[in-house]
């Protein structure tokens, strides 16, 4: 396992090459830590289960840095979800959209919908850029359990499954991001974060 506390572009490489190969990184976001891999990636993705005994049948949630890149993943996405987008993200909301046939159904629990959202936090922008792929990321955690807002708060339970920690200090806001979901072009709070959706 390998420990980074200040990201650099060698270290953008072997994050890279990591994800290329159906590794596992933990990485700071603006709500809390997150756990995450190639959003492709089967055997990665089966790792990120297992690592935190996780139900099969609870998707995963993929995070990037672009609307284009949102559009990899997703398709159909409509003119009151792409206002959504454009308004609060970056931020810690997630928005859940129909899914490109591309992604796997393990990903999202055979669900044809798929939870996208561009954090706002400059280490986990840095990573999402340079990463032609989403992340399939979720919080670092043992299912059930709290998630992890520093590394202090994971570092016994996941050094020895995963790849990469990348150290970012204390996540600001703390709680799990704001789900949303635009059913019948009315706006609908399927989880409340820290964000309040008007």
């Amino acid at each position: 396992m390998i420990l980074i506390k200040k990201i650099q572009e060698e270290d953008l490489q072997t994050i890279k090459k990591v994800l290329d190969n159906d590794g596992i990184i933990i990485y700071p976001t603006d709500t809390v830590y997150g756990i995450g891999c190639n959003c492709y990636s089967e055997k990665a993705l089966k790792k990120l289960f297992s690592f935190k005994n996780r139900p099969l049948n609870k998707p995963i949630n993929v995070l990037t840095n672009s609307y284009e890149k949102i559009k990899k993943v997703t398709k159909n996405i409509s003119s009151k979800e792409e206002e959504l987008i454009k308004k609060y993200l970056p931020g810690d909301m997630t928005i859940i959209l129909e899914k490109d046939d591309n992604i796997p159904d393990l990903l999202t629990a055979n669900l044809n919908t798929i939870g996208v959202r561009i954090p706002n936090n400059d280490i986990s922008l840095k990573i999402l850029e340079y990463y032609e792929h989403p992340l399939a990321t979720t919080s670092v955690n043992l299912s059930g359990e709290s998630p992890g807002i520093e590394v202090e708060d994971f570092y016994e339970e996941f050094k020895d499954k995963v790849d990469i920690i990348i150290d970012g200090g204390r996540s600001p806001i703390g709680t799990p991001s704001t789900i949303v979901k635009v059913e019948n072009n009315t706006i609908k709070i399927l989880r409340e974060g820290n964000l309040k959706v008007e």
